[in-house]
């Protein structure tokens, strides 16, 4: 048996393998991610003549996301690499004639998924719906300096006279809005008169409404008045800076922020599977990080190839994980599968895909040494060209 210091020693020599390429991992990629970026704003200085001011502002606001989309990427290439090199190395051969299994081995690594997990979702609930929405006000302000208040899909943003405004679709060359909720607080906070539209037409100065309905509600919540009309004018222009300052889009808002909307959608009879789907990816998208690492282990463990085949499995591995998620996350928001679950499902497939994989490295260890990763590794290369083509 193995005491406990040696083993506390492996355990910070497994992580030191890990936690030094992730951290090289995240300045590349976030640099390679960052350069497409530059592109765009020189673009806008060049083009558009926008200061230079205005978009380093933009391209600060714009760091914390960029820094966060990193995190899944460079921990399954740092997994893929770092304990690839210990198989090829064959030190970790070393440590199970130790007697350390493979389970205790990937003990210290899922703790540190835990702990990145847990920050990118601090991160995306403090920091980034933040930064998003300063740097999208830099660009409804400074960029786009349009006379009527940016308007896009699914978004949120408070008007004139203390009404909440969503729009659902916007259909810019005709000027034209679909599925228009305007919650009308007046003078209350607790149950505003709702105004819901078919379409409406963007005018000069306000909003012309088609085919609606009004409803109004008591102090108590009830019900006291559903009308219907064909045509109503808003008013929309008035207070053009309190729309830039407080237009949100689901990436600007914290989860809590997000949920608040839905209910209030909820409440007033509205579809909400798209902002659903959106809020539950919230909780999802971060645990990526963990189940990267518990997919990476055993993958890297099971090789003694080349540090390019590694890389090129992890390309693979990220390439399939984002394609899955795009596509639960169409159904999910056209109502072909449950929020929940469009969320949920890529992780819940690559999850069970690394458990088995653990299992079965770990069982089958004398036999499908090595040759697991080549078969999984030419299915996921086959898989992805054949989704490219």
């Amino acid at each position: 048996m193995i005491n406990n210091l040696p083993v506390k020693i492996v355990d910070r020599y497994i992580i030191k393998e890990i936690l030094l390429p992730f951290l090289a991992g995240v300045a590349i990629i976030g640099v390679i991610m960052l350069s497409s970026f530059l592109f765009q704003m020189t673009d806008l200085i060049i083009i558009k003549n926008v200061s230079w001011v205005v978009v380093l502002k933009l391209l600060s606001y714009q760091l914390p996301e960029i820094i966060v989309q990193t995190f899944p990427i460079a921990i399954l290439l740092a997994t893929m690499v770092g304990l690839g090199r210990l198989s090829s190395d064959n030190e970790f051969t070393a440590l199970r004639m130790g007697g350390i299994s493979i389970y205790r081995f990937i003990i210290p690594l899922l703790i540190l998924g835990i702990l990145i997990s847990g920050m990118t979702y601090f991160l995306n609930e403090r920091v980034v719906p933040w930064s998003n929405h300063k740097a999208q006000n830099i660009i409804r302000r400074s960029i786009l300096k349009e006379s009527m208040p940016g308007i896009e899909d699914d978004v949120f943003f408070k008007g004139p006279n203390n009404r909440l405004f969503y729009v659902k679709e916007y259909l810019e060359k005709e000027a034209t809005l679909k599925k228009i909720v305007i919650f009308d607080y007046g003078k209350t906070e607790n149950y505003p008169k709702v105004i819901t539209a078919e379409t409406g037409i963007i005018n000069n100065n306000s909003w012309q409404l088609k085919n609606g309905i009004i409803h109004k509600y008591d102090e108590k919540g009830h019900l006291t008045l559903e009308t219907q009309f064909k045509v109503m004018d808003i008013e929309i222009t008035k207070g053009v800076e309190n729309f830039f300052g407080e237009q949100k889009t689901p990436s600007e808002m914290s989860r809590a922020e997000l949920k608040k909307e839905i209910d209030l959608f909820k409440n007033s009879g509205l579809q909400v599977d798209s902002l659903l789907v959106d809020y539950h990816l919230k909780l999802a998208k971060p645990l990526i990080v963990f189940l990267f690492i518990l997919l990476g282990t055993p993958l890297s463990l099971s090789t003694k190839d080349s540090r390019a085949i590694n890389i090129v499995l992890t390309i693979a591995i990220v390439f399939l994980y984002y394609l899955i998620l795009s596509l639960a996350r169409s159904f999910g928001r056209n109502g072909f599968l449950p929020p929940l679950l469009a969320a949920w499902l890529p992780n819940i497939i690559f999850g069970l895909l690394g458990v088995i994989l653990l299992v079965w490295r770990d069982a089958c260890k004398s036999f499908f040494n090595g040759l697991t990763s080549r078969v999984l590794s030419s299915f996921l290369v086959i898989l992805t060209l054949i989704c490219i083509m």
